[in-house]
């Protein structure tokens, strides 16, 4: 692993995991194997990606696409790096080559994995937006991946001369239609999500903390064969939506939230789980039941053509009817993919319609300050009709366990 992929991995597990994963198949403080993970895809996929752009690009009257380090330079040709103050670049011409330039002394790792039709170098003290403008040729018209840095997408359009125009929409027209494989890869991710909840449940005893529980829960993701993470708050701490984890102790009649997820072959799972830790009180049960119920409206209201506000009313309705309303402060989910938050989102004042082949969460919830917070989230594809395609299989009803 190169010095600038280590990095970059360093960075995406940051909030996940500072310890590296297990080896699919190898065996952790003598736990089973861990599953197979699924085949990555293959070249031919990245150049049917490429493909797909330039007919998105060309209708948008864009003859090149410059696309610096991101999970668009990942989707669209498989090279997942981080973004330095070296100039590393896919130009994707519109009617034309893949051409990825990049420093003369990475060229080597970057052809190892990178799907293009040509590499590019440039030496230290050469201008790598000359070279890269140089390669662009006499186009008119350069569409600038939306997350470009500003400084970087002045440099570009100055060398080249070409009018910028802001090409976010071509990539997101594309990711957010996911193809029966990548829905395959969240999938599989989410089910190493729930089995790493509930085998973090298992291990849950009065007093511990919820750091210590994250550490936990880090741990299962790793027996799992992948990094992965994320919330663990107990009793009142659960009431702040995006809180924790803290020093706060579990103790009997708590519930337990964890929000976590991994990631499988580039693609996120996101999965929410809310437990009692002992006997529940009457609240929880009937704030739990509330959630649960507007999860599934939220869900039967998914399908292609509805507007992504439409779909977050349904299940906000269900809990506003039961008098909770003002404590479900979020929208009812986010488009998950390569990215762990992405088009399409399911809010207020979103009336775009869903797409087949999008995915996104459902997560409703319920937060009352000083007391608790219930959230249940699963991830789902959007059909052409009902029902939606799970690829988390929803909880039930309140799980109990022992306090």
């Amino acid at each position: 692993m190169t010095r600038r992929r280590w990095i970059a991995a360093g960075t995406a597990a940051a909030a996940a995991s500072a310890l590296p994963a297990a080896p699919p198949g190898t065996r952790t403080q003598g736990a089973a194997p861990a599953p197979p993970l699924p085949t990555p895809f293959s070249p031919d996929v990245f150049r049917e990606r490429q493909s797909r752009l330039r007919a998105a690009a060309r209708a948008q009257g864009v003859d090149a696409l410059f696309v610096t380090p991101s999970t668009n330079l990942a989707y669209s040709a498989n090279l997942s790096i981080f973004r330095s103050e070296r100039l590393t670049t896919l130009l994707l011409m519109t009617d034309g080559p893949a051409v990825l330039v990049t420093p003369l002394f990475e060229a080597d790792n970057h052809r190892r994995d990178a799907v293009v039709d040509d590499v590019v170098t440039w030496r230290e003290d050469e201008d790598p937006f000359a070279t890269a403008a140089k390669s662009l040729g006499r186009i008119k018209t350069l569409g600038i991946e939306g997350s470009t840095a500003w400084d970087t997408g002045s440099r570009i359009v100055a060398a080249s001369g070409a009018a910028p125009r802001d090409a976010g929409p071509i990539f997101d027209g594309q990711r957010t239609v996911k193809t029966d494989a990548e829905q395959e890869m969240i999938r599989d991710a989410a089910r190493r999500t729930i089995a790493a909840i509930e085998a973090t449940h298992k291990r849950l005893e009065r007093g511990l903390t919820e750091n210590a529980v994250s550490d936990m829960l880090e741990q299962e993701f790793r027996k799992l064969g992948v990094k992965g993470g994320g919330l663990v708050q107990f009793g009142p701490s659960a009431a702040l939506p995006h809180g924790g984890p803290g020093d706060r102790k579990l103790a009997a009649g708590d519930v337990v939230l964890i929000d976590a997820g991994c990631k499988v072959r580039g693609y996120n799972s996101d999965v929410t789980r809310s437990v009692a830790f002992g006997a529940p009180s009457d609240e929880l049960r009937k704030v739990y039941a509330t959630v649960d119920r507007a999860q599934r409206a939220g869900i039967d209201a998914l399908r292609a053509g509805a507007a992504g506000q439409d779909v977050d009313r349904a299940a906000r309705r269900v809990i506003e009817e039961a008098g909770y309303g003002q404590y479900f402060t979020h929208r009812l989910g986010h488009g998950l993919g390569m990215d762990g938050h992405e088009a399409p989102y399911l809010v207020g004042g979103n009336e775009a319609p869903l797409a087949a082949g999008n995915v996104v969460t459902i997560e409703p919830g319920i937060y009352v300050p000083g007391r608790l917070g219930v959230r249940i989230e699963d991830d789902y594809a959007v059909r052409s009709g009902a029902p939606a395609g799970a690829l988390s299989a929803r909880p039930g009803e309140l799980t109990v366990l022992n306090g």
